[in-house]
């Protein structure tokens, strides 16, 4: 496999226009399964308006691509995660550990610490077991839980996130559906519909997902314990402390 380096972006504005069309082409071309040139026409604010955004390249060009916006609605600060996209012979590899793991590295460095709460909403199944790998500590809540177990507090939370995520969409709080939260872009985004190989991730997805809808998932870190896993699991390292100079 070719090596792959993952290059930050500061900002849309940041990234150079000639690069911004090698994402659009590169990931048409490696992902052929997906109808990812109208998907980036369709949802143009992701590299025109993302606070962050992680490209993965190789020699042969761009094989992935994650984006993220900082939100802070009624005072409630959160990271929500715009896309992420990986070719698909890097399916089932490491690309999108690398991709997550340089995200929330430049996002923690930022910030200070690893974010409170991160959002994404999704159609595929997949995106949402690897929400689910993050639960690495008991304070840590991934939102929703499939059988209907999550605490009403936790479901209010996803509730004023997804009123202002998606305020003109119905939200269910139970299975965490976002009602035609796709927007325009359904299910004929993937030829086939994704699979995670989990069979009760799976079924839910098949039962409760329509094919313009996505469920809104959550992972909420509330203590600093959690947060600090969090970074560990993701292999972000602190920020070195600041030279002394001996006078």
């Amino acid at each position: 496999m070719s090596h792959v380096r993952f290059r930050y972006f500061a900002g849309a504005e940041s990234i150079p226009a000639e690069f911004v069309h090698r994402i659009r082409t590169d990931l048409a071309r490696s992902m052929p399964r997906h109808q990812v040139a109208d998907y980036l026409t369709t949802k143009q604010h992701i590299l025109r308006e993302s606070h962050h955004l992680v490209a993965a390249e190789t020699a042969h060009g761009c094989v992935g691509l994650i984006a993220a916006t900082e939100r802070d609605p009624d005072d409630r600060p959160f990271t929500y995660v715009e896309t992420l996209l990986v070719a698909e012979e890097h399916h089932g590899g490491t690309v999108a550990f690398g991709l997550v793991s340089r995200l929330f590295r430049e996002i923690t460095h930022r910030l200070g610490e690893f974010p409170e709460l991160v959002a994404m909403k999704t159609y595929t199944p997949k995106a949402y077991t690897v929400m689910r790998r993050f639960t690495v500590h008991d304070d840590i809540r991934c939102y929703p839980s499939l059988d209907g177990s999550d605490p009403d507090e936790v479901r209010r939370l996803a509730a004023r996130l997804a009123a202002r995520l998606s305020p003109e969409c119905r939200f269910d709080p139970r299975t965490g559906v976002v009602v035609h939260g796709g927007g325009t872009v359904g299910s004929d985004f993937w030829r086939y519909r994704p699979r995670s190989g989990n069979r009760r991730v799976d079924t839910f997805f098949a039962a409760e997902v329509g094919e313009f809808d996505r469920v809104l998932c959550l992972v909420h870190a509330p203590t600093p314990a959690a947060r600090a896993a969090l970074a560990a699991a993701l292999r972000i390292t602190p920020n070195p402390a600041p030279r002394q100079e001996i006078a």
